[in-house]
């Protein structure tokens, strides 16, 4: 039979999965593919009619040693189902569903005992994971990923088949440097590093002169070693952001790695597209920089403290300067789990990948929503306790996804996660939910933009503290809660034709300022309006080294600077500005964390006072006004053009709720709800989420016609506010027609 034709394209604003010239709005399942949580599971999911279903390929069917079969062997046990076997069971219960393939082609025990020479050597041992400089592994894993693609391409249900999802040995980030190891010692790396080194510096004095030694060669020059594995006192006077002569071995080794993981990225990418003769789509678990400063061990390991210092995993993992493999060949866009971190009731959805990125470039991003449920994910990761609690997380989740643009699936990694009827009536709304949703227009409403410098690290010492902190952790407490729907994007976003105008800029780690990127912003970013926040170290660095006069040219302020590294905290002094107007008079920005250098504005409008280390009066939180300033300084706001803005400078991370509001009321940005709920929306759409029962509500931009997406009844013919009782937790969802 004829295999279907599956390409992404626009379709009402978002980028859809169109399967033979028709879109596709793919509710899906991915049930675990083991024979019984599998045969129990699905009937509950074919009942509903998906969309698609993404079904598994054991590695260890297709790979064993240095032998790859085309295809592949029996399972082991009679506990597993084969590919083929998951895809018929699948077609004979939901016969007008699509299917896609996952895979992880981590390396089998087998090839790790015939080949450790190509394994990792950290700081004195070996590891399994293989080196990114090994060619041996990432071509056998470039072939095996290949001979799956291959031999799914040759099945008899290839007819159903629609893509692929390659997730990338431990789904795109390195297994060392997730345990707290940056540096890797293997002879194939050190090649690397010298070739690198040789390419980036061409000569012994050059190289000299960047190291500030002369105690090697070019020929002779060893991998570093990591300063934040010291002891406590050194690492503690660690300061954070770095002159480029105290740091060079790290910023020359992340720059390594990054080229290493371009270069394999596109490698397997490559592989993949090569297996087939037509289209179909590719999706890859990996660029995750919505989660700069991940602590996986710290999160995950149940055993493992949180580290006074651990290496910033993406960097480490050479994710970085990402926004160029969007377009690599046989690159679709991503499917990746949904934020472990913060999800669970009255938390926060937020991709792992970065999607908004995706949305904006025309790639299809497909969540992994793997809701673990009592009993059997009994407190694991968010999990919703009873029924009321995993109808307002889902529903969340979804709320999440549409807004921003993208899909999400249920995952059921545990088994029997959903098998329950209680479960599936919540499900079958949700999934007639997502069928309806391929017919609303989605457009993002001008709000907050986080903007992220995924290079940020090369300034720095290395560590991921910091940026867990004011990227990961800002968006799941202030900016979620603020009542004014967010977007996470790249600083290279900034220069696409179709980057959607924001009220409220925030720069958590814009570290690096150069005359190219200021043009940029100012084009784009500092005019109508506009209110831009500056995070603790914005523009400390021009490259070469931190001072105060580099802030300034980015930010407009002026700087003290103190060279040390202490906690943060600040608190407000002037509420008569419209920023703080409306905040308590009892916040305090900050927390215990301590990184330096500090930078303290010394003009502009005071709004707080820093309480650092012996709090000499220095001001910690300050606003300047440029040009005409913003929406609230004139009347008429047409007459604002480049130039007019403010610029917020904070010594201090997080933000609370409050002040983030402050400022988007500030930048004239629409507020939905006053309350410090999670609040999501895009032009179709508004939902919040909610901990606190009582009386909700949500002001519209516009009169419009509203209906209630969870309950399917109609609202109003014609609102601008909808006011409703919640009963928590509870998640409301409303579909708006403005009129």
């Amino acid at each position: 039979m004829r295999k279907p034709d599956a390409v992404i394209q626009a379709y009402n604003g978002r980028p859809t999965v169109f399967v033979d010239g028709v879109a596709q709005s793919f509710p899906g399942f991915n049930p675990k593919s083991v024979r019984e949580p599998f045969e129990t599971s699905l009937p509950f999911f074919a009942n509903h009619k998906m969309g698609v279903y993404i079904i598994q390929a054991m590695m260890q069917n297709f790979w064993r040693g240095d032998e790859i079969f085309e295809s592949p062997s029996a399972p082991e046990g009679e506990l597993l189902y084969d590919v083929d076997e998951q895809a018929s069971a699948v077609l004979a219960q939901d016969p007008d569903a699509y299917i896609m393939v996952r895979f992880t082609p981590s390396p089998p025990m087998s090839w790790r005992e015939l080949h450790p020479q190509e394994l990792v050597i950290t700081e004195g041992r070996t590891t399994g994971s293989p080196s990114l400089a090994s060619n041996l592994f990432w071509e056998t894993m470039s072939r095996v990923s290949a001979a799956i693609v291959a031999y799914c391409e040759s099945s008899e249900w290839a007819h159903r088949l629609i893509g692929y999802t390659n997730f990338h040995v431990t789904e795109g980030t390195h297994i060392p440097v997730d345990q707290g190891w940056l540096y890797d010692h293997n002879p194939l790396m050190a090649h690397c590093w010298r070739s690198h080194l040789r390419e980036k510096y061409q000569s012994d004095s050059v190289f000299h002169e960047a190291y500030g030694t002369e105690k090697s060669s070019l020929d002779s020059a060893t991998i570093p070693t990591d300063p934040l594995l010291g002891n406590v006192p050194e690492v503690a006077e660690y300061l954070y952001w770095q002159n480029s002569q105290d740091n060079p071995g790290l910023r020359d080794y992340l720059e390594l790695q990054r080229d290493l993981w371009h270069q394999r990225f596109r490698q397997v990418c490559l592989a993949m597209v090569k297996s087939v003769d037509r289209n179909v789509i590719f999706l890859y678990d990996a660029l995750k920089q919505t989660q700069m400063g991940w602590n996986l061990t710290g999160f995950f390991g149940e055993h493992h403290s949180w580290r006074p210092a651990y290496p910033e995993v993406l960097a480490g993992s050479g994710h970085m300067s990402v926004a160029s493999l969007f377009d690599a060949p046989g690159c679709d866009g991503l499917m990746t789990p949904l934020d472990y971190q913060a999800r669970g009731i009255g938390g926060v959805c937020e991709a792992e990948g970065i999607a908004d990125s995706l949305i904006l470039r025309g790639k299809y991003y497909f969540a992994e929503m793997d809701q673990r449920t009592s009993p059997v994910g009994d407190r694991e990761y968010g999990t919703p306790r009873n029924s009321a609690e995993f109808s307002a997380v889902t529903w969340r989740n979804f709320a999440a996804a549409w807004t921003r643009g993208f899909n999400a699936y249920w995952f059921d990694i545990g088994g029997g996660y959903y098998d329950t009827d209680s479960h599936h009536q919540v499900i079958s709304r949700q999934v007639a939910a997502i069928k309806e949703s391929i017919h609303w227009p989605h457009e993002t409403m001008p709000g907050i933009a986080m903007i992220l410098d995924d290079t940020s690290v090369l300034e720095t010492n290395g560590a991921g503290n910091y940026l867990n902190e004011a990227v990961m952790w800002e968006q799941k407490m202030g900016l979620a809660r603020c009542g004014v729907p967010h977007r996470i994007y790249l600083f290279d976003d900034l220069t696409l034709d179709n980057f959607p105008d924001h009220r409220v800029y925030y720069f958590p780690n814009l570290f690096r300022v150069d005359d190219e990127r200021l043009e940029i912003l100012k084009e784009k970013v500092f005019r109508n309006g506009n209110v831009v926040l500056w995070g603790p170290g914005s523009g400390i660095s021009d490259g070469r080294t931190t001072s105060p006069d580099h802030a300034s040219k980015l930010t407009g302020f002026s700087f003290d600077m103190l060279r040390l590294n202490t906690q943060r905290r600040i608190i407000l002094t002037n509420f008569d500005h419209p920023i703080t107007g409306d905040v308590s008079s009892d916040t305090i920005l900050g927390g215990p964390l301590a990184y330096g250098p500090v930078l303290f504005p010394t003009d502009g409008t005071e709004l707080g006072m820093a309480l650092t280390k012996w709090q000499a009066n220095q001001v910690g939180l300050a606003v300047r006004t440029f040009g005409k300033g913003t929406r609230m300084d004139v009347s008429d706001e047409t007459v604002l053009g480049h130039g007019d803005y403010a610029s917020i400078f904070t010594t201090a991370i997080p933000i609370p709720a409050n002040l983030w509001r402050g400022m988007a009321r500030y930048a004239g940005a629409h507020v939905y709800c006053s309350e410090n709920d999670i609040l999501m929306a895009d032009l179709s759409l508004v939902a919040l989420h909610s901990m606190k029962s009582g009386t909700k509500t949500i002001r519209l931009p516009s009169r419009s016609k509203v209906h209630d997406i969870v309950s399917n009844t109609p609202i109003s013919s014609a609102t601008d506010e909808i006011i409703f009782e919640l009963s928590a937790p509870e998640t409301r969802i409303f579909r708006i027609d403005q009129l």
